[in-house]
């Protein structure tokens, strides 16, 4: 077996620290983003990195190596050994936010360091994106080779299939036999499922016990089962290339495979199966082609039986000390035709007990499978594997971030990415089926915050809810319901040309056949017709395997349902119809179904959501239908029509006593989920038959609220001119327009009199929520409208302080000019605007505001005044404007207690020598950590220690009866450089104070071997007795 890449232990403790550290500050940040957009920011950023990160952590870990890699592994060790001082300071800030489990002086140093890193200070995402820039800049040589690397390796598996298919094809078997056993060609299936396998995929099998055990043992049995969508196939093609390449050297042992597939009616059967298998072990098993030529000339050019092909293959089982057998997709053969002989199949191979047979397997977990096989209950075991594990979620991860990074239209995303994948892979529950959908969503339409959180927000939970979504959004629906009928009952594979030939007949006159109508884009408007429920296959390569004269004539590509669960997802309603309305079409008598109307009322559903207005009064003529009966994800067939635009289907239900105004779904009722969409005729129908226009529920309360949500401008005006409750209670509609920017709705809603100063929602007021929101010219025209300039509440208290907080100078100035109160406070940790702009660092409006009379010493925020604000955040300009205009330097209050303090907190060098210079008292007292010098020295800022003491600060200052001196808190918290510094300028090494008296007992405490030497060695007393 290969071995993993080998880097430098130390380097691979580095890793693993920056790796922890990023996670940990990733999920802390993830916590708050929702909070604030630069919040929202530094955790993509941080998300990011923590992707590179386990990128490369998987590569020295998990990743096989390969040969001439010492490339790679050097440019990981650079990468990560040149990150080494930005991984202690990622540390570090971890060390800001974690908690102590006792009430020590050490918890409280920590609980204070964490409100001094609190994640909303600007200092703080201004030093941490640095970081994290800085981090992702030095990992990006070793991710290009790691990128150039893997390439280079899906180039090698794509070769390695290439080669499988070529021995297969050179076997030098003769033509007679090859045209009389007419075995369908297995490797057509293996090059479509290895080209959609993302490097890396499938790993984890082929490293596992299970696959290890049946690789090796005797007469082994692995069986692959998991949900639809899930990636079986793809998952087998890995396991086929591996056994390949591991048996490939090895001339006892032999390999052979079969892909049953639900779209082609010659890979269906156990004859089938058994043919194809024979052909590839033909090359590779001593006489077994001489056998199958005497076989051959006894059936006089008949096929054999399926028990005469079985005995051929146990024949030549025997004939080798190894073979090896993989079935993939045992599901799709036909449950209703072939599927109990395949079974059978298998359950008498596994009958014969012969050593050298090895047999995989995968399939759905359903009942007939498991039956007929004997298998046990599910289980993790040596036989079985279920492919919905953290390794498929890994893989699925993987593949996420594979297309975000290298799909153009998925690229525009940007930022979002990260949120993107973490939230897709969250939400997939193994089935890369339904994130491969989900992402054709959302590669299309704009790329911007709104949409994506809407798309995230209504994320369907299922396959079968994904193909309802895809099926409302297909715009052409006759030609798609023809095209999507041809394939599901075609009885093999269409080329793309006899496709556009047939969507050329009209299929209500069959002898109509117009060329006129025919596609002349070819494949891509096959695609255009079907958006993601078929694909267009890649070109075959010719083979030696069978093909009849109509294989011959269908060409290079062909077309097809995309997936298995698509077809069922099609057939599924239309066999239950059939099953419930049409008994003696169905032969009900074969089949044992327990099936009711009461069961199954979906027949109604899926033609008002299919919009098949024919069925849908067939069904209504033929027997007594409840219309309002609830089921599927949009609830009722009303509300189903509704949201999908079936205008004739609303029509009929209504007609047939449908309930307007039934409640259910995610937008509540029929009337919110036809305005959602932006169905303007819907919604005039229901609101003539009368559905309740203020009707509350869904997610988005009201009707009006929903279409506001969406900026349907036209369905906002229909709704208000037929009554609409502008300033109804719940969700409002003036706030989420102005939020989303539709300058043209707020307007219209504030014609028809919407309340401009309604109390609500995050921002409080819609003026405070246009500017929170970053719509300024929304935000001038409330002001023209009458807007409270000076309401308070809100997460920022008044609209002056958003404007400040924001930076919005020609806002500020117009408050100002309009009677805005230019001290009033906002919440308890914005204090002033004056306050908020200097946090912020916006000189501009801190000049406008001092110029207008704003009190530069008012009281207020979490740092008390706007100097102490200013110094915390590191605004070196702001602080100077500020004592240029008079701010009292050494003012106290909040949790620092002066502005010195904070600048020293914060590690802002420059400020706290600008404080300095401008007479700050070096030795003032108060706050949490008593003075400049002990807060410099518990956060580790050597610097600005050495800086304080070259201007005189007192050394041997105490702080508060936990603290001790600063010697005393550096050795406790481990800062060794800091102690050499206190300890050569003269610091009392045996000082009394703190929770454990001095700093030898301090630091011993804290575990600082270090440190306990140094000061042992510049004489501290080993038995000076502290308190307790």
């Amino acid at each position: 077996m290969a071995e993993p890449l080998s880097i430098a232990s130390g380097v691979a403790g580095l890793l693993s620290l920056g790796l922890q550290s990023t996670e940990y500050l990733y999920n802390y940040y993830t916590a708050y983003r929702d909070q604030d957009k630069h919040l929202a920011h530094i955790t993509d950023q941080l998300g990011g990195l923590l992707d590179s990160l386990q990128r490369i952590d998987e590569a020295v870990h998990s990743r096989t190596r390969r040969p001439n890699e010492q490339s790679i592994i050097a440019s990981i060790e650079r990468a990560i050994s040149s990150s080494d001082d930005i991984i202690q300071l990622l540390q570090d800030e971890v060390g800001k936010f974690k908690k102590e489990p006792t009430d020590s002086w050490k918890r409280k140093a920590l609980v204070i360091g964490r409100k001094a890193a609190y994640p909303f200070r600007r200092s703080t995402f201004g030093d941490l994106e640095d970081n994290i820039s800085d981090f992702r800049q030095n990992l990006s040589h070793a991710l290009d080779a790691l990128q150039l690397k893997e390439h280079q390796n899906t180039q090698d598996d794509i070769q390695d299939v290439s080669t499988i298919v070529k021995n297969i094809q050179a076997q030098t078997v003769s033509a007679n036999l090859r045209q009389w056993l007419r075995a369908p060609d297995a490797t057509v299936n293996l090059n479509d499922a290895s080209s959609k396998r993302h490097a890396g995929t499938g790993q984890w099998l082929v490293r596992g016990q299970a696959y290890a055990a049946w690789l090796q043992q005797d007469n082994s049995f692995l069986w692959l089962y998991g949900f639809a969508g899930c990636g079986k196939s793809v998952i087998c093609s890995t396991a086929i290339q591996h056994v390949f390449r591991q048996r490939q050297s090895s001339s006892d042992s032999a390999v052979a495979f079969f892909f049953f597939t639900f779209n082609d009616e010659s890979k269906q059967d156990a004859s089938a199966a058994l043919r194809a298998l024979l052909l590839q072990l033909c090359g590779q098993v001593p006489d077994l082609e001489a056998d199958l030529d005497r076989l051959r000339r006894s059936y006089n050019q008949g096929t054999p039986p399926v028990p005469v092909l079985l005995e051929h293959l146990r024949q030549a089982i025997t004939r080798c000390r190894n073979i090896y057998l993989l079935l993939d997709a045992l599901d799709e053969s036909p449950a209703d035709s072939s599927r109990a002989e395949v079974l059978s199949m298998i359950k008498t191979m596994r009958q014969w007990q012969m050593p050298g047979l090895h047999l995989l397997v995968t399939s759905r977990d359903v009942p007939d499978i498991r039956a007929r096989l004997q298998l046990p209950a599910p289980s993790q075991g040596a036989e079985h594997i279920m492919l919905n594990n953290d390794s498929i979620q890994q893989d699925i991860s993987r593949f996420i971030s594979s297309q975000l990074d290298n799909d153009p239209q998925l690229q525009r995303w940007g930022d979002q990415r990260e949120k993107i994948k973490d939230y897709l892979t969250q939400h997939s529950g193994g089935v890369f089926r339904w994130v491969e959908c989900q992402l054709r969503a959302l590669q299309s339409g704009p790329h911007n915050e709104k949409r994506l959180q809407k798309c995230l927000r209504t994320l369907p939970r299922t396959l079968d809810e994904t193909y309802e979504r895809m099926l409302c959004g297909i715009e052409s629906s006759e030609k798609a319901q023809q095209l999507l009928l041809l394939l599901c009952y075609s009885m093999r594979p269409l080329s793309v040309e006899e496709a556009i030939e047939a969507l050329a007949v009209d299929i209500d006159d069959l002898e109509c056949y117009d060329p006129e109508s025919r596609c002349v884009g070819g494949a891509d408007d096959l695609l255009d017709i079907c958006p993601g429920l078929i694909e267009i296959s890649p070109t075959k390569n010719p083979s030696g395997y069978y093909r009849t004269p109509e294989d011959e004539m269908v060409g290079a590509q062909t077309v097809r349902i995309a997936h298995f669960s698509v077809k069922e997802y099609l057939l599924s309603p239309i066999e239950r119809w059939i099953r419930l309305y049409e008994p003696h079409e169905y032969r009900l008598e074969e089949v044992n179904y327990e099936e009711t109307v009461e069961d199954q009322a979906s027949a109604t559903y899926y033609a008002s959501l299919l919009g098949l207005d024919g069925v849908l009064r067939h069904i209504l003529s033929i027997s007594v239908v409840d219309v309002n009966a609830q089921g599927g994800w949009f609830c009722t067939p009303l509300y189903a029509a509704s949201f999908c635009g079936n205008e004739k289907v609303v029509q009929i239900l209504l007609d047939n006593g449908a309930d307007v105004n039934a409640q259910g779904g995610h937008f509540g009722y029929a009337l919110q989920a036809a305005a959602v969409e932006g169905h303007e005729q819907i919604v005039e129908i229901l609101l003539d038959r009368g559905a309740d226009i203020n009707a509350q529920g869904g997610d988005y309360d009201n009707a009006l609220y929903a279409t506001s949500v969406e900026g349907h401008e036209e369905i906002v005006q229909l709704l208000l001119d037929r009554g609409a409750d502008i300033n109804a209670q719940g969700a409002n509609a003036l706030h989420t327009a102005l939020l989303n920017g539709c300058k043209q709705i707020v307007e219209l809603l504030l014609d028809k009199g919407a309340d401009i100063n309604a109390w609500g929602g995050e921002y409080g007021n819609a003026l405070q929520a246009a500017l929170a929101e970053d719509h300024e010219k929304i935000a001038q025209l409330l002001l023209s409208r009458g807007a409270d300039i000076n309401a308070q509440g809100g997460d920022h208290g008044n609209a002056l302080q958003i404007a400040s907080v924001k930076g919005y100078k020609q806002i500020v100035e117009l408050l100002l000019d309009r009677g805005a109160d230019i001290n009033a406070q906002g919440d308890d940790e914005l204090g002033t605007p004056l306050y908020a702009a200097s946090a912020m660092g916006h000189e501009e409006i801190v000049q406008l505001l001092l110029d207008r009379g704003a009190d530069i010493n008012a009281k207020g925020g979490e740092y008390s005044n706007a100097l102490q604000a200013a110094s915390a955040q590191g605004n070196e300009k702001v602080v100077q404007l500020l004592l240029d205009r008079g701010a009292d330097i050494n003012a106290k209050g909040g949790e620092y207690s002066n502005a010195l303090q904070a600048a020293s907190a914060q590690g802002n060098e420059k400020v706290v020598q600008l404080l300095l210079d401008r007479g700050a008292d070096i030795n003032a007292q108060g706050g949490e950590y008593g003075n400049a010098l002990q807060i410099a020295s518990v956060k580790g800022y050597k610097q600005i220690v050495e800086l304080l003491l070259d201007r005189g600060a007192d050394i041997n200052a105490q702080g508060d009866d936990e603290l001790g001196t600063p010697l005393y808190t550096a050795s406790a918290m481990g800062h060794e450089e800091i102690v050499q510094l206190l300890l050569d300028r003269g610091a009392d090494i045996n000082a009394q104070g703190g929770e454990y008296s001095n700093a030898l007992q301090a630091a011993s405490d804290g575990g600082h071997e270090k440190i306990v030497q140094l000061l042992l060695n510049r004489g501290a007393d080993i038995n000076a007795q502290g308190d307790d």
